[in-house]
């Protein structure tokens, strides 16, 4: 009977159903967003509008994933997912029936759009909540053995529903069945959720101590501190949450850069973007499969290092692809439209590839910062992650489309690559000394016991 990998935790039936409570929970949050971006530009067509969607969706990570923590390190784990997701089935409600409204009266388009700004803040918000408390369930669930097979699959959900849900899904949605539509399989899908993580076991708070008192907002605010303390001092645990923001980041500026890639570079309407980039999705399906079953002897940090190079290359291929290696001067499609056919197997190659690599990131990330982090601290420091994520996801996704604009996609994407090529040098480097670090400290430790035995 197998006690380790993918068997073993899909066994679980807890933690099953918490995987996919995360997997449709994840999916119609990403998909709702880009449908909504898709509402925004049909009704303004201002890249203005758009940063303000982006920003009312990413800004609550910054300003509550802190107190979002410590609420998951003394309430219910299990309580927190269950009304988060039933509060997104409210939202979502409310996002479906303004979009099915928004386009027929334009005279109060001003209001509706206030109001669309705030639902997609208050989502954003709750999901903060749901985030943390879903990450510190993980080990309360699975054994520690399983822990990498566990992120595995999570990876899929975090990854693979961003990538799923705002490059393919929400794109394929609005083409079949209309933004309202598309907006109320969102909402049906956070009622799957809720029901997914209403029969996992109750758990009991870390830290079951409340707050009274004139000293609330102090211990509150030590509490915070403590949680960025623990993430910070740990190194590898620091190191992996940085690795965690840069997927996120890479993620967020993939899908604003997509659509106009597919118009602009390969003549395609930007919906139909899902027939060519979807390998993206199944190359983080594929690796996240690859990593749970058979990398569990390879040390995390050089799995994340190779994942780095591995996302660069795949960039810097789609760059060529769409730019001729900013050789000819304009696209292959466009210089050789007898090589679409080949333009579009290589878009489709270097997105697989990029879904797999970023995978490659993901994944030991994720598993060493459950790995390193105990359960009186680890919904805070998870939520440090998405505010970190957040914070550094927040200035590309706010400009990256003005400078696709005045430079173009294939120049931005170079930029990009040569960013996580940036990062995958100073990580190699970070990494190489503290594994050299390591062998003399093993070596000082045997030369030690050695000279003790012999006296």
């Amino acid at each position: 009977m197998n006690t380790s990998g993918y068997t073993a935790v899909l066994q679980n039936r807890h933690f099953r159903s918490l995987w996919l409570a995360q997997v449709v929970s994840n999916t119609a949050l990403n998909a709702s967003f880009f449908v909504q971006l898709i509402l925004i530009e049909e009704v303004t067509g201002s890249s203005a509008h758009l940063g303000a969607v982006i920003l009312a969706f990413s800004l609550p990570a910054v300003l509550l994933s802190a107190i979002a923590g410590m609420i998951v390190d003394r309430v219910s784990k299990k309580t927190i997912l269950i009304w988060s997701n039933a509060l997104r089935v409210l939202t979502g409600a409310a996002l479906a029936i303004l979009a099915a409204l928004l386009p027929g009266n334009k005279w109060i388009e001003a209001l509706f759009l206030t109001a669309i700004y705030i639902l997609v803040f208050v989502t954003s918000a709750i999901g903060q909540f749901f985030a943390p408390a879903e990450g510190a369930t993980i080990p309360l669930l699975v054994r520690a053995d399983n822990l990498l097979p566990a992120n595995s699959l999570f990876t899929l959900t975090f990854i693979a529903s961003q990538i799923l849900g705002m490059i393919i899904l929400a794109p394929l949605g609005v083409k079949l069945i209309g933004i309202a539509g598309s907006l109320w399989v969102a909402v049906a899908l956070y009622v799957a959720a809720t029901l997914f993580v209403a029969v996992i076991p109750r758990d009991q708070p870390a830290r079951a101590e409340t707050f009274d008192g004139v000293s609330a907002a102090r211990r509150a605010w030590n509490e915070i501190r403590e949680g960025w303390h623990f993430a910070i001092a740990h190194r590898a645990i620091f190191v992996a949450l940085l690795q965690l923001a840069l997927t996120n980041t890479l993620t967020l500026v993939m899908a604003e850069l997509v659509p106009g890639f597919a118009k602009r570079v390969l003549g395609l309407q930007p919906e139909d973007a899902i027939y060519i980039f979807w390998p993206a999705g199944a190359g983080v399906l594929l690796a996240s499969i690859l990593i749970g079953r058979f990398a569990q002897r390879i040390p995390r940090e050089i799995l994340a290092v190779g994942g780095m190079i591995g996302v660069a290359l795949g960039l810097m291929g789609l760059a060529w692809v769409g730019s001729g290696s900013l050789v000819f001067g304009q696209p292959l499609f466009v210089r050789f439209p007898e090589l679409f056919l080949t333009t579009s197997a290589l878009v489709m190659l270097f997105s697989l590839v990029i879904g797999m690599t970023m995978a490659a990131i993901n994944i030991p990330a994720q598993t060493i910062v459950q790995e390193r982090s105990n359960d009186a601290v680890r919904g805070r420091v998870l939520a440090v992650q998405f505010t970190i994520a957040n914070l550094i996801a927040l200035p590309p996704m706010l400009f990256v489309g003005n400078l696709a604009d005045v430079y173009g996609i294939p120049r931005v994407t170079v930029l990009v690559a040569a960013g996580v090529a940036f990062c995958a040098l100073i990580n190699l480097a970070w990494t190489l000394t503290r594994y050299r670090a390591a062998r003399a400290r093993h070596r000082s430790a045997t030369h030690s016991h050695s000279t003790h035995q012999s006296s």
